[in-house]
């Protein structure tokens, strides 16, 4: 019965230090507000400001994995002016350990945590394009 309750404890301290190690959790949600007081909200102007900066992704297996941001692709379905925004962050990240598709949390200093759903891409070497379709109301 000891044995079980001390893995479990490992367990938990070993998947909070690796958030730790990795950066997460440096910034409260207040302090992601912006010069309007805004908190930060996705749209394509806003996932556009993140082009090129580093993630961090909670991946439940292997713990903290960089991510990138490399492009935001307009979308084709909706044009500009519809009713439904809808766009597609495309982000970069090693080929191993495989990023299979599934909702994940992603972290980075100018946007907080937020939750998103990721579908694997094209493998170009050692790495993978991983994309997060949006489809917002407004």
């Amino acid at each position: 019965m000891n044995d079980r309750v001390t893995s479990r404890r490992t367990l938990l301290k070993a998947g909070g230090g690796s958030l730790l190690a990795a950066g997460l959790g440096l910034r409260t949600p207040a302090a992601l507000a912006d010069e309007t007081g805004n908190r930060f909200g996705w749209s394509r102007a806003a996932a556009e400001r993140l082009v090129g900066q580093v993630f961090w992704l909670n991946h439940p297996e292997h713990r903290a994995l960089q991510i990138k941001l490399e492009r935001v692709q307009a979308s084709k379905l909706a044009p500009d002016g519809a009713a439904a925004k809808q766009f597609t962050l495309v982000f970069s990240a090693a080929a191993q350990p495989a990023i299979q598709a599934g909702s994940y949390e992603i972290e980075n200093e100018a946007m907080g945590r937020q939750l998103v759903f990721l579908q694997p891409g094209a493998r170009q070497g050692a790495l993978i394009t991983l994309r997060a379709d949006f489809n917002l109301h407004v």
